[in-house]
């Protein structure tokens, strides 16, 4: 599998969590379009996405430069998630991301799951750290609520999202804990979110096809 795709260069970045275990030798790229697993945790946010900015602007986000990268390759790597401590090797690859966060600055991150956000968190240095399973969806959405109120786009936002508990069996109460309410849609409520933003810079970023 390759270790990223997309433009660096772009402004919108997406950070899956680790390789597939059993699918690493067979898939191309991160999220690949072709693992079920990226159309229960992106497609339908960005449906949501790709409508509102229509609607605003009849305009779409130009989805083909978009940057993917998983945190991690190997998910044997993959700290325990009680742990505050990683691995050397973890480690050196947050080191790896924070040196091309600085180099391409992109302003949006969005990242698939807790450890996943919880890297981005230390790549950029933001403190205190955590172990990646304080970031349950509550946690996540009340994170995404207040950097989706602070969004500038003039540095690099990270954003929560939810990986696999989306899709899983507890995921009614995903959709209420990341909403903050009950019978709350969270692919509405974070793909609207994104998009706002996005439209209140649409001027500074160059991510349109229109």
């Amino acid at each position: 599998m390759q270790r990223q795709t997309g433009n660096p260069n772009f402004p919108i970045w997406l950070l899956g969590d680790s390789n597939p275990e059993h699918w690493q030798d067979i898939l191309i790229t991160p999220l690949d379009p072709r693992h079920p697993a990226r159309h229960s945790i992106w497609t339908p946010v960005l449906d949501v996405m790709q409508d509102r900015v229509f609607r605003k602007i009849k305009g779409r986000i130009d989805t083909s430069a978009i940057f993917i990268r998983n945190a991690i390759e190997d998910p044997a790597f993959k700290p325990p998630s009680n742990r505050m401590d990683w691995l050397p090797a973890v480690e050196l690859e947050v080191s790896r991301f924070r040196e091309l966060l600085f180099l391409h600055r992109p302003v949006l991150v969005m990242c698939f799951g807790a450890f996943a956000f919880e890297f981005a968190r230390r790549a950029v240095e933001q403190e205190p750290k955590r172990p990646y399973v304080s970031w349950g969806a509550r946690t996540m959405g009340g994170e995404f609520r207040r950097r989706a109120a602070e969004f500038n786009a003039t540095k690099t936002n990270l954003f929560p999202l939810l990986h696999t508990s989306i899709s899983r069996g507890r995921f009614v109460e995903s959709h209420d804990y990341f909403c903050d309410q009950p019978g709350g849609n969270y692919f509405d409520f974070a793909g609207q979110a994104i998009a706002d933003q996005l439209l209140r810079h649409q001027k500074a970023l160059s991510i349109w096809i229109d």
